[in-house]
């Protein structure tokens, strides 16, 4: 099973909130070493690559090429959080945007 990983915003105070038995990064790990164009191009991408992945599998569930249900609805999972994510990071960006536009000079 080949997972792709849906990269993630740093959060304020993040490291106190490591789960148990988890890898921790290492401090100032969570620089931002990429821009906000890059991270959103990536999210885009993996979102994209999400969404063809759950569109085939579901596709090959319904030919009958596949008879794995569970992966398929884990997919479709991945795919529908993906992309409600993405919808965030767009409204967010977009009230940005119009927060500035309010801005007096």
């Amino acid at each position: 099973m080949d997972l792709i990983p849906v990269p993630q915003p740093p959060v304020a105070g993040s490291a106190s909130l490591s789960l148990p038995g988890a890898p921790s990064a290492a401090p100032g790990a969570l620089r931002g070493s990429e821009s906000f164009g890059d991270m959103l191009s990536n999210l885009l991408s993996t979102t994209n690559d999400l969404q063809i992945r759950a569109s085939e599998q579901s596709q090959a569930l319904l030919s009958g090429e596949s008879k794995n249900i569970h992966e398929t609805m884990i997919a479709l999972e991945k795919a529908n959080v993906s992309f409600r994510f993405l919808n965030q990071v767009r409204n967010k960006a977009l009230e940005a945007y119009r927060e500035v536009q309010r801005m007096q000079m």
